[in-house]
């Protein structure tokens, strides 16, 4: 089940109210004595995150909605999720783990013991995972409880002052609904951060082989359009990964893409989501670009058709 983008939260009795993790979207499935981490797109990143197999410890037969988040001086942090994301080797993984280990935040639970969960009321869900959490200790549990809280301005003011990405609102009455994106659940960001789809890249004239910025676009109708070009934030090694990765030749032709002055454009397949930064769009049209945007970094979690304009 997924949030609806707004710029405010709703208010009134019946809304729960959430921390915006800056983490990846997974759902941890345990049972008989496995357990299996995907993101929302299906893919299966159990092997990147093995401190999180000590959730086979803790349930019997369990699937849990959450995120998984890396924190650096007790914020999370997206950045150091990131060496995380793309190993797919469990000794790599192993020792990442303890250097830079991950926590699952748990915010919902979809299946307990056999029993599907996802047509009862979120308050009840979130009942039983409180139970489930004051069960455990916490020194020693891979997992911890989302909190929520029913006053949004007192969540939004404790938000801003972490550096928090923003809040979720949920309907406490609201059923769970797999994949689909409701307005029973509302997010507001505090952070101009967003997904954008690849759909080209720049090099100097000079060197046309080397890759110097990303030209970004979103869905919006069914059909993409440009959101603008990033080159901050991108380290060599990661514009030689990126580079090595992208599909040439294949974003729509009908897109207008122009090189910037002095460039070289390659145009390639709209398949890779990155996140970026930015202060504002420069305007509300069609034509609207980002303005002063940093990479910040790539999400393998999600598919490129999924990426609108938030």
């Amino acid at each position: 089940m997924l949030a609806t983008a707004r710029s405010d939260l709703p208010r009134g009795a019946g809304w729960l109210y959430e921390f915006k993790w800056d983490g990846i979207r997974a759902l941890a499935d345990v049972h008989d004595d496995t357990v299996r981490i995907t993101t929302r797109n299906g893919n299966d990143v159990t092997v990147a995150y093995p401190e999180l197999l000590a959730l086979r410890t803790e349930f019997s037969d369990a699937l849990l909605d959450g995120e998984i988040v890396a924190f650096a001086d007790g914020r999370p942090s997206f950045e150091s999720l990131q060496q995380r994301m793309n190993v797919h080797q469990d000794a790599p993984a192993r020792a990442l783990a303890t250097t830079n280990p991950v926590a699952f935040i748990a915010f919902d639970l979809l299946r307990l013991y056999g029993v599907d969960l996802t047509g009862r009321e979120l308050h009840e869900r979130r009942e039983t995972l409180q139970r489930l959490a004051d069960g455990s200790d916490p020194a020693d549990s891979s997992w911890s409880l989302s909190p929520a809280f029913d006053d949004p301005d007192a969540v939004s003011s404790a938000a801003r002052a972490h550096e928090l990405e923003g809040v979720v609102a949920k309907r406490a009455d609201s059923r769970y609904h797999s994949g689909a994106r409701s307005a029973d659940w509302v997010k507001v960001k505090f952070i101009q951060r967003s997904e954008f789809v690849v759909i080209g890249w720049e090099s100097a004239s000079e060197s046309a082989t080397r890759l110097s910025s990303l030209v970004l676009g979103y869905f919006a109708d069914g059909r993409l359009r440009v959101a603008g070009k990033v080159g901050s934030g991108l380290t060599n090694a990661t514009a030689r990964s990126l580079q090595k990765q992208l599909v040439t030749d294949l974003s729509p032709t009908e897109l207008d893409l122009k090189a910037s002055p002095g460039r070289v454009l390659t145009r390639v397949e709209p398949r890779t989501v990155v996140e970026v930064s930015y202060s504002q769009w420069s305007n509300d049209t069609d034509q609207a670009r980002l303005r002063h945007p940093v990479f910040v970094g790539v999400r393998t979690d999600k598919d490129a058709s999924e990426v609108g304009r938030d």
